[in-house]
């Protein structure tokens, strides 16, 4: 962290997620109270941006605006730039998704050609390294950079949901690819919570952007209770 006066330049070390915003907050109050109007995130070695990051820095961007200050990114990858792309959208143009056919259904005789389940057994500060087992996942499949980046962000999305609520205690990634399809299901041994298809989750200024993001990412999300035991299961599909 540099700082020149009201200038200062921020440069994360890894992603910003659910885990490491606490820290970049305290940082980024810091550096405000100090008297920085000018805020400059370097985003070089940054490779995701989460609901949670993506909402800290909109209030980091608010607080600065109140006081005629500024906040921007730089060296932003261009998954990096999609992702805020299609953030800024969200909450500046009030964007939902687009209506979509509805998912064909799978034939009952239709397995997977593989079938991968991932147990989540360390604490929030390693969900960066879940989120790029994902990615390795879908590398083996025919989807674009950024179609496997979307759905590793979404499935991100849902163990924060399930770090969130349950702690991450009893939470399994279970990832299966079929010949048109990728799906995603997280379960936690949460107190359970359900949302229905048309239902818009309620937002906050820092909350509730998780659920908007995982639908415009991909072309399914399911949330409800789980019925094989105590806790939430979020389904998300990709297509291919």
């Amino acid at each position: 962290m540099r700082e020149w006066n009201d200038i200062a330049v921020l440069a994360p070390p890894g992603d910003i997620d659910i885990s490491t915003t606490p820290s970049l907050r305290a940082d980024v109050d810091a550096l405000i109270d100090g008297g920085a109007r000018r805020i400059i995130v370097n985003c070089e070695h940054v490779s995701f941006i989460d609901s949670t990051g993506l909402a800290f820095l909109l209030t980091c961007a608010r607080r600065l605006m109140r006081s005629d200050g500024l906040l921007s990114l730089v060296n932003a990858s261009p998954a990096v730039a999609r992702f805020l792309q299609i953030a800024c959208l969200i909450d500046v143009l009030h964007v939902t998704a687009a209506d979509r056919p509805p998912i064909p259904a799978l034939s009952p005789t239709e397995l997977p050609s593989w079938s991968k389940s991932i147990s989540v057994t360390e604490g929030i500060e390693h969900l960066g390294f879940y989120r790029h087992r994902v990615v390795e996942l879908l590398e083996s499949l025919p989807m674009a950079k950024d179609a496997r980046y979307d759905l590793a962000l979404a499935a991100s999305e849902a163990l924060g949901n399930a770090y969130d609520h349950a702690c991450g205690v009893g939470c399994v990634l279970n990832a299966r690819a079929y010949r048109d399809r990728v799906v995603i299901e997280v379960c936690d041994c949460g107190c359970g919570f359900e949302i229905s298809p048309d239902e818009e989750p309620e937002e906050s200024e820092e909350r509730g952007r998780g659920i908007k993001l995982m639908r415009l990412l991909v072309d399914s999300v399911e949330i409800r209770r789980r019925t094989d035991a105590q806790g939430t299961m979020t389904r998300l599909i990709k297509l291919l």
